[in-house]
Parts: C-alpha cells; structure tokens; sequence
C-alpha cells in the first residue's frame, strides 16, 4: 500500500508542477459550483422537454444519486483521514497552490479521499449519457471529457491526489449507473 501512495504522490507532483499562471484563475473557476449553473439550466430544459410530465423521475434521480455520492465520498473521507496534497506538510513546498485575489492559498478541506468533486461530476455526465445523449457520440464524449476536466482540476490547484480523483470516478460510477440504468426504464 505505500508503494501505491508514494507512486501516487510522485504522480501528483508531476501532474501539478504542469500549471500556467494565467490558467490558475480560469481553472479555479471551473470548480465553482455556481460557474456551472448556465449549464445545469440548459440540462433541466432539455430533460423537460425531452420527458415533459415525465421530467420529475430523472431529476430526482440525479439529486438522490448526487446526494448519496457526495455524502459516501464524506463519509470515506472522515474514516480514512487522508490528508490533502495541500494539507501534507512533507511536500507543501513542491506543490502549487492556487491563490487567491484576497491573497490566501486555495487549500480545500482536510480529507481529500476520495474527491466529491470528482465523483458528482461522474454522477452528473453519466445522467446527461443516459437521459439526454440519444446515443450520440459527440454528446457522450463531451459529458465524459467534462468529467474528466472536473477531476483534472483538482490535481492542478493542488487539493486532490490522482487516486483520489480516479477512486471518486469510480464510486460516481457504482453509485449511478444501477440507478440511471432503472430509471431510464421508467422513462422510456
């Protein structure tokens, strides 16, 4: 298991020193939740007017599967008690922090595995795979690279280590395709 760790850790290293300062607020920014809010709207429309009186099933859906994702990634994160790359002091000095206009260091909480991040926004393109994508490859391929972005980010401002992210993938993954693959039954 500290074979796993430190491979990660150097994995992570490598992966933030690639960082651009201009970049940093732009990156910052795709984190924030309300950014996000434009597209959120653009999704609901679409699901409206896709199932109309039906609508209601998958926006449940997707809520529940978000709340339960986000929840079990806090819950894993308080019982494993993994410290954040921003919070480990053997390589504070290694690593890039973002920081911000009032002139602190964006540090995210202190547990960082696995990363909510990471696994609602699995949660979130695998809904707009199953209930909006029609199959459709472009659509498929952006959700997916959306998700990946989401990860991306949090390795670069520094808060998420690569297992972090992939375990929270995985775990958007097992927590919401069995639900979408039911519901998208329903709705149908």
């Amino acid at each position: 298991m500290e074979t796993i760790i430190t491979l990660d850790q150097q994995f992570f290293l490598f992966l933030n020193s690639k960082h651009v300062q201009w970049l940093d607020p732009i990156i910052y920014l795709l984190t924030q939740t309300w950014f996000w809010i434009p597209l959120y709207g653009i999704i609901l429309y679409f699901i409206i007017r896709k199932f109309k009186k039906m609508s209601l099933i998958p926006i449940v859906a997707l809520l529940v599967a978000i709340l339960v994702s986000d929840q079990t990634c806090n819950i894993i994160k308080r019982t494993t008690e993994r410290p954040r790359p921003s919070r480990e002091i053997t390589i504070q000095d290694q690593i890039h922090l973002y920081q911000k206009s009032d002139g602190t260091f964006y540090k995210g909480g202190v547990f960082g595995y696995p990363s909510a991040h990471a696994a609602n926004s699995m949660v979130f393109a695998l809904f707009i795979i199953f209930f909006l994508s029609k199959r459709r490859k472009w659509i498929i391929a952006s959700a997916l690279i959306w998700s990946l972005l989401m990860g991306y980010t949090r390795i670069y401002l520094g808060v998420h280590y690569p297992l972090d992210v992939l375990s929270g993938f995985t775990l958007g993954f097992i927590l919401a395709y069995p639900l979408f693959r039911f519901v998208e039954k329903w709705v149908q």
